[in-house]
């Protein structure tokens, strides 16, 4: 990261802090089985996200009522993005200065009274975590980081990372070929890589959601 895009970073979570204090709002622990609205938002600058979400979202709708919102670490959507049935994106071209979401779509987004809003997101990024700690949806959740603050629920992934990992050179030395570059090996390395966290992060989502009760 740039210099200048650290010391807007920097300003961007003070801000965020500032507003955070401001905020009244107490989480209640909600099971997945009655969730009337669930909220998913998820870092879509890899494009083999997007089915896996798809899929978790049919599983969701069968009971209720889902929005997902998807943002692209880029400045403009690519023609993958348009016309999703179901899903909202956002990009880089919709932040401002210190890269808070303005767009209509994010904003609509981040006032929703979700039951639970799932954040998907396998790394940090300052826009998607606005939206989540501002968000006034009563029960939070999404992966583990030793500096989260705006998590109810958080899982931790890193207890897994040697089997997933043992299992992801498994995988690939079923679909390397000779004939494969080696640049093409790295991107497959990093789909499937993305393909089992995040597939993992939303199995370990369900069964805890699956289990909670009411406080």
């Amino acid at each position: 990261m740039k210099l200048s895009e650290r010391i807007k970073t920097i300003i961007g979570v003070r801000i965020l802090e500032k507003k955070i204090r401001n905020q009244r709002r107490s989480a209640v622990v909600c099971n997945i089985q009655y969730a009337q609205h669930i909220g998913i938002i998820y870092n879509a600058t890899e494009t083999v996200s997007f089915e896996i979400i798809k899929d978790l979202a049919k599983r969701l709708s069968e009971h209720s009522n889902v929005s997902i919102l998807g943002y692209v670490n880029s400045k403009k959507l690519i023609d993958h993005y348009l016309y999703r049935k179901g899903f909202d994106f956002f990009s880089r071209n919709d932040l401002n200065w210190y890269y808070k979401p303005v767009s209509e779509i994010a904003e609509a987004f981040g006032k929703k009274a979700f039951d639970i809003l799932i954040d998907l997101s396998l790394e940090k990024y300052y826009p998607i975590q606005y939206i989540v700690a501002l968000s006034p949806a009563t029960f939070k959740v999404g992966k583990f980081a030793a500096d989260e603050k705006y998590l109810d629920l958080m899982i931790d992934t890193e207890k897994e990372t040697e089997q997933m990992k043992r299992l992801h050179e498994e995988i690939l030395k079923d679909q390397k070929e000779e004939s494969v570059t080696n640049d093409i090996e790295r991107e497959i390395e990093k789909k499937t890589h993305t393909e089992l966290q995040l597939s993992f992060l939303i199995n370990q989502i369900m069964h805890y959601l699956s289990i909670l009760k009411k406080n």
